[in-house]
């Protein structure tokens, strides 16, 4: 399905639903390549909704990114927020999903697009998870943060070995967070650029806590 050029799959029983997580994609991939942490969590009263990003990867035939080089990632990050912020308004308002039954999750390019758009969107919502990322523009995020995301539990999680996005990406989000007002937890692990067991059963356990989940 589509909405307003973001196209998205999901997963996940509508029956006795606790919650949604929106779980966004890295660089040159798609929504489809996350879909598999859904079964892995086996949260069964969750919707998973796996948006693709807007923008078409040069370098991959299928491949999409959030925001393309640093020349212009300010401009494409606008775009993806306000794509993503969209989405969260349309379960929010024609879906009639609570905002704080929805989380948040990325990694890569997609954890720096959740750190955005959840420290942004003028409602408050479940749950915040970040992996492997950073924060864009924290200069920026002083004067654009909203009120309502000052309680969010947010969750950040890198690979000490991690060549792509350096973990210190990571440790300067959790740094500037907390500068400003923010409660984040940081669990480094040693690895590269991926995702590994002992990190679903932290997400799981963040998901169930935040989320109200059985």
């Amino acid at each position: 399905m589509a909405l307003n050029r973001l196209a998205w799959q999901e997963v996940g029983s509508s029956e006795n639903l606790k919650g949604c997580v929106i779980a966004l994609h890295g660089r040159g991939t798609s929504g489809e390549d996350l879909m598999p942490i859904a079964d892995e969590m086996n949260l069964p009263h969750l919707r998973w909704i796996f948006p693709d990003a807007p923008l078409p990867f040069p370098d991959l035939l299928g491949g999409m990114m959030w925001y393309g080089s640093s020349a212009g990632n300010a401009a494409d990050i606008q775009t993806s927020r306000k794509l993503l912020f969209d989405l969260l308004d349309h379960l929010i308002k024609k879906e009639h999903m609570a905002p704080e039954n929805i989380a948040l999750l990325g990694f890569s390019q997609g954890a720096v697009m959740s750190l955005d758009v959840g420290l942004r969107y003028p409602k408050r919502i479940g749950a915040l998870i970040a992996l492997s990322g950073f924060l864009a523009a924290p200069e920026k995020l002083t004067q654009e943060k909203s009120r309502a995301s000052k309680s969010v539990p947010i969750l950040l999680v890198h690979g000490t070995m991690d060549e792509v996005v350096p973990v210190k990406g990571s440790r300067e989000a959790q740094a500037k967070l907390v500068a400003e007002g923010y409660s984040p937890e940081l669990k480094e692990y040693p690895m590269g650029h991926q995702i590994v067991p002992e990190e679903i059963t932290l997400i799981r356990n963040h998901l169930k806590m935040h989320l109200g989940l059985p």
